[in-house]
C-alpha cells in the first residue's frame, strides 16, 4: 500500500470539527501513552485534554494534579462536550470502550484509536461509530513512546484520517496516511511490523546475553558492519531472496549456534523456533524444486514460499473435526 502526506483530505472534511478553533480532547488511557499525548496537548496547543481511566495509577494521579487536567474514572455525560477522542487503552479493549463510549458523544465528534487492536476488531469498531455518525480512524504507533513522547511516527487509515490526525502532526508527529485503504489497514501493517521487531527483540535478548557473557559484545558489534552498511530494509530482502537456496547450509548453521548457547546454560528458544523454518523450508524445496528465480529475486521467492509449505505451514483439524 501507498503512503501519502497527512494533508490529503477526505470526502467528508467538512463535517469535521474545525481544526483551528479550539477543541476538548478526551483520552482514554492514562497509561504512558495517555499520558505522553495529554502533556503534549497541554503544553505544545490551545486545546484542552481530559484524561479518563477506571483505575489510575499513582503516576497519572500525580500528573493530572501537577498539569492540572480533569480526570474522570468512567465514561459519563461529560463525553457530550468533547470533540476528539483518542483511544489508549490497550488493543484488547478496543471494542468494549467503543460499545462504552459511542452512543455518548455528539454527531460528528471525532475518535482515534490509537491502540494495537487487531484489524477487524478496529473493523467493527468503525461500523460501531458509523451508527451513531461518529468519524472513526485506526492509527497505530510506529516507534516507542517513551523515546520520542508525542513526536513518535503514525500511521493511519480511514476516511477521515487526514483531517483527524493533524492534530498529531501539530505536536511534531510524523503522520502518513494509507490512502485507498480501508479502516483496520494501518493496525495489520503495524501487526505485521511487530513480527520483525518483537522476533528481532527476543533474538537480541537471547545473543546479547551470550556475548556479554561471553565477553564479547562489542566485537559482536563490530562483527554486524556489513548489516550497517546495506541498510535495514535491503538487509531483509537479502534474507529472503538467499533463504531457499541456503536454508539446508543455515540450519546446520543454526544448530551449531543453539548448541553454543545450550552449552553455556542459556536459553535458545528462538534458535529452536529458527531451526522449524528452516528445516521446513529445506523438506519444500526437495519436493518442489524452486525456479530458478526464486533463489534471486525477492518477489519471485516470496511467491514461491507463499505457495509452498515452506511460507504455508499445513495445520491439522481443530479438536473435535
Amino acid at each position: 500500500m501507498r503512503c501519502a502526506d497527512f494533508s490529503l483530505r477526505p470526502k467528508h472534511s467538512a463535517r469535521l470539527p474545525a481544526y483551528s478553533a479550539h477543541v476538548n480532547i478526551a483520552i482514554i488511557g492514562a497509561g504512558e501513552v495517555g499520558r505522553t499525548y495529554a502533556k503534549a496537548v497541554a503544553e505544545q496547543s490551545a486545546h484542552t485534554a481530559i484524561l479518563c481511566d477506571p483505575y489510575p495509577k499513582d503516576a497519572t494521579l500525580r500528573f493530572v494534579s501537577e498539569a492540572g487536567l480533569e480526570l474522570h474514572r468512567e465514561a459519563g455525560t461529560w463525553l457530550a462536550d468533547v470533540d476528539r477522542v483518542w483511544l489508549c487503552v490497550t488493543g484488547d479493549l478496543t471494542l468494549s470502550v467503543c460499545r462504552e463510549l459511542l452512543w455518548r458523544l455528539r454527531p460528528g465528534t471525532v475518535v482515534v484509536d490509537l491502540t494495537t487492536a487487531a484489524p477487524g476488531d478496529k473493523r467493527s469498531a468503525f461500523d460501531l461509530a458509523a451508527e451513531h455518525d461518529v468519524q472513526y480512524v485506526d492509527a497505530v504507533i510506529l516507534g516507542a513512546i517513551a523515546l520520542t513522547a508525542a513526536a513518535t511516527p503514525l500511521l493511519a487509515a480511514g476516511p477521515a484520517g487526514p483531517e483527524a490526525m493533524r492534530d498529531f502532526a501539530d505536536l511534531g508527529a510524523p503522520v502518513r496516511i494509507l490512502p485507498e485503504a480501508r479502516v483496520g489497514d494501518a493496525a495489520a501493517l503495524k501487526l505485521l511490523r511487530t513480527i520483525l521487531t518483537k522476533g528481532l527483540e527476543a533474538l537480541a535478548v537471547e545473543c546479547l546475553v551470550a556475548a556479554e557473557k561471553q565477553g564479547i559484545r562489542r566485537e559482536l558489534y563490530d562483527a554486524m558492519h556489513d548489516v550497517d552498511a546495506i541498510g535495514f530494509t535491503a538487509f531483509l530482502d537479502m534474507l529472503v531472496r538467499t533463504h531457499i537456496q541456503h536454508s539446508g547450509r543455515r540450519l546446520h548453521e543454526i544448530q551449531r549456534a543453539e548448541a553454543q548457547l545450550t552449552s553455556m546454560g542459556l536459553p535458545a528458544s528462538m534458535l529452536s523456533a529458527s531451526q522449524q523454518v528452516f528445516a521446513r523450508t529445506t523438506s519444500a524445496a526437495a519436493q518442489n524444486p524452486p525456479p530458478a528465480a526464486a533463489t534471486a529475486d525477492v518477489e519471485a521467492a516470496l511467491e514461491w514460499l507463499g505457495s509452498t509449505s515452506a511460507g504455508c505451514p499445513r495445520v491439522g483439524p481443530g479438536p473435535g473435526i
